[in-house]
């Protein structure tokens, strides 16, 4: 469960329109001081068809890559792909990897997404946001290819990890080239829409598979892996004639290119086409400064460590909470289980993953970030517990379809709330010189931890390890109690609040359950700094 995922929510990004003129939270409370001209970011007036084509494009990597990490659990329980690449498991008699198969399969290509997560910021600082993703959906190919043909496990392991490589490189470089490309107002929707299709993704392969396990023969699992192959070779001549990300060509200078590549990119006059690269030069600017001599370690210093724990802890713990045994093991879980079909289940649980997430921003705005995680939370580990309860009515045809049910309302409630807030809370705790420091550690360190839940797993719940089943859930219901416990102590209310708040608030040592209703200081309130008339009206050029 990598997670690129998404750091901005309804406006605000690490490239927002300079944190010193637009709204500095992700609920914008206050409204955007007199720096913009009227109808620069209409949103009508600024879209036209190439900034359409464009989200598309780099939306779709989201899309590809969800669809290569969703397809796998349904395809590896195919008996055909069993029985070429490993055959009857010895100890079940039946067509299912063996705890040490699964291990390979699922966990060790999570290695090469770390890798690539590394690999993509010198990438993208080099070469832009266009080539690295064109150069991931290019080198893809090689890996997509491997996993049609490959003669061996250790062969289709290899390709599996050399797609995670890329996978990691594209899925930290498409939310950049989104969140800089359109304009403010849009930015919140069209990164965090990157989710929703990378979970649309995962509907549309599980029911890829599923059109696909009654035929006999190879064909079963290499018609999907096959599509997996086919996707790129759209994308790579969709994307090559698309703009470089006017953000980056200012950070390098090249205002001239700039210019001519916002001017595609806008519906609107070249007066807002000035100003708005005008206010891009500007961020850039304001952004060199507040990063400037700050070194990643000071993430870990005595009045920073608590924030840094607390926004680096979502993504991992959500791994813990039972999540895994639903999305990367559905298929393979359900048919241990004895599901009688378990492809048909796996699309369910697809579904009811989108369905969550497409609730969550309404959820979380409505009530908050605190209630929202106590409660998802509170039902996710009762959930847990009934689940592992009922694994011991052994033979019990009633009980596993119950099971499998829970599992269902288990992935709409983690979407809810445990998987949004992982993807928002970092970027809305960490103070704002430490902000892009932060989200490293918190994406390296759920990415590690995923590894290392890939790898429990199957080692609790095969029938040739631990032999748990679905009793695994009754360890996963103790974790969730530990979570509720750290969640109520270390998460605060950010809904509403300004950066400045938060810092406020931080420095006061204000418990968490009390910052819901503290009273920060006017100036807190109202930390929007403005820009001065002289700087805006300087030469874009300058």
């Amino acid at each position: 469960m990598s997670s690129t995922d998404s750091s901005e929510e309804k406006g605000y990004s690490v490239t927002d329109e300079c944190k010193k003129i637009d709204v500095q939270h992700v609920d914008g409370v206050l409204e955007t001081e007199k720096t913009t001209p009227p109808n620069l970011e209409e949103e009508g007036r600024a879209v036209n068809a190439l900034l359409i084509l464009a989200c598309i494009a780099f939306g779709a990597a989201s899309f590809l890559f969800g669809f290569d990490n969703n397809i796998i659990s349904p395809v590896v329980a195919l008996e055909e792909f069993v029985h070429k690449y490993q055959g009857i498991n010895p100890t079940t008699g039946r067509y299912v990897f063996t705890a040490r198969n699964q291990n390979l399969l699922f966990s060790v290509p999570l290695v090469g997404s770390i890798i690539g997560g590394l690999l993509a910021s010198p990438l993208n600082n080099h070469f832009g946001r266009k080539w690295p993703l064109i150069g991931s959906y290019a080198i893809s190919l090689g890996g997509g290819f491997l996993q049609l043909f490959a003669p061996n496990l250790t062969a289709f392991v290899i390709g599996r990890f050399w797609n995670n490589v890329v996978t990691g490189i594209a899925n930290a470089t498409a939310p950049l080239y989104l969140s800089e490309v359109v304009p403010a107002r849009m930015r919140g929707r069209s990164v965090t829409s990157i989710n929703i299709l990378s979970l649309l993704a995962g509907v549309v392969g599980t029911i890829v598979v599923y059109g696909t396990h009654k035929i006999e023969g190879r064909e079963s699992y290499m018609i999907p892996l096959a599509i997996q192959v086919i996707l790129p070779v759209i994308l790579i001549p969709l994307t090559l004639f698309l703009p470089e990300s006017p953000q980056w060509l200012v950070a390098k200078k090249r205002m001239d290119q700039a210019r001519t590549n916002l001017r595609k990119l806008r519906g609107f006059s070249d007066a807002q086409v000035d100003h708005e690269l005008r206010i891009m030069q500007l961020c850039e600017e304001n952004e060199r400064q507040l990063s400037a001599n700050v070194r990643f370690w000071e993430i870990f210093n005595r009045q920073n460590l608590k924030r840094t724990l607390t926004a680096g802890s979502f993504y991992s713990l959500n791994q813990i909470s039972g999540i895994i045994l639903s999305t990367t093991y559905t298929t393979v879980f359900l048919t241990e289980l004895g599901i009688g079909d378990a492809f048909s289940f796996t699309v369910i649980a697809s579904c009811c993953t989108l369905a969550g997430t497409m609730a969550a921003p309404f959820v979380i705005d409505h009530t908050g970030r605190r209630p929202t995680a106590l409660v998802g939370m509170s039902v996710l580990m009762v959930i847990d517990a009934v689940a592992g309860g009922l694994a011991f009515k052994t033979g019990s045809k009633q009980a596993t379809l119950a099971i499998a049910a829970l599992s269902f309302i288990f992935n709409f409630f983690w979407a809810a709330s445990f998987y949004s807030l992982s993807n928002l809370m970092p970027s809305e705790i960490a103070t704002p010189k430490l902000r892009n420091h932060t989200m490293a550690y918190t994406i390296a360190w759920a990415q590690t931890t995923a590894v290392i839940t890939t790898l429990a797993v199957p080692q609790l719940t095969a029938a040739d390890a631990a032999n748990l089943g679905a009793k695994t859930y009754l360890v996963f219901a103790g974790c969730m109690a530990c979570i509720i416990v750290f969640v109520y102590f270390f998460m605060p209310e950010t809904k509403g609040r300004t950066f400045a708040e938060i810092d406020e608030m931080y420095d006061a040592k204000i418990p968490m359950r009390h910052w819901r209703n503290y009273q920060t200081t006017t100036a807190a309130k109202q930390a929007t700094l403005g820009i001065s008339e002289e700087m805006m009206n300087a030469p874009w050029d300058k």
